[in-house]
């Protein structure tokens, strides 16, 4: 883990959000930026595991103390304003002419397990992964890159969601003149 990659995610997060006027309660020892930051650092350093990013930036010091518990709830109260944010600086690295489209399976259950998921129910979170050769149930993840693999945008959808579905709305805010590289998930004949 590298020091000044936690306090400039910190600094520029608590910036971001004091531009949004979006306050912490002052009855919680933790602030929203700091909460972001765990999530953020848990992305880069621990495979996005959020309690394990918690407990070692807790005993490094960086945040004060709370239980994971408490973390998750309010990291989910706080979901909107981490989308937002999210989209905000993939804004900001959408200089280059380069970009990536690909999706991922993010599956919510086993397979043979998804008629009792009380999560999210139905047809449309069937799905096929055809790189696998899998099916299974739950969502895909559209992700827009840079040649530099930085994400820039993204769309979670249902499994069995046709995958031009998100492309229209994932390219629009990509600069004028900028090519994209896709599998031919992305191919339609229509004009």
């Amino acid at each position: 883990m590298s020091d000044d990659y936690i306090v400039t995610v910190f600094v520029v997060v608590d910036n971001m959000l004091k531009a949004m006027n979006c306050q912490t309660d002052v009855r919680a020892h933790v602030s929203h930026a700091e909460l972001i930051t765990v999530a953020l650092v848990a992305s880069k350093y621990f495979c996005n595991n959020h309690e394990r990013a918690l407990c070692i930036m807790q005993r490094l010091g960086y945040i004060g103390k709370l239980s994971v518990s408490r973390f998750n709830r309010r990291f989910h109260q706080l979901e909107a304003t981490f989308l937002w944010l999210l989209g905000l600086i993939g804004e900001c690295f959408q200089r280059n002419e380069v970009f990536i489209i690909d999706t991922c399976a993010l599956p919510v259950c086993r397979y043979s397990r998804a008629n009792r998921c009380r999560k999210v129910r139905g047809k449309p979170y069937f799905g096929y992964c055809a790189s696998q050769k899998t099916r299974y149930f739950g969502f895909q993840l559209h992700l827009v890159c840079d040649n530099h693999g930085v994400p820039v945008a993204f769309e979670i959808l249902p499994a069995s969601w046709d995958e031009l579905y998100p492309v229209q709305h994932l390219l629009a805010n990509l600069p004028e003149q900028s090519q994209v590289v896709a599998d031919k998930g992305y191919i339609c004949d229509r004009d």
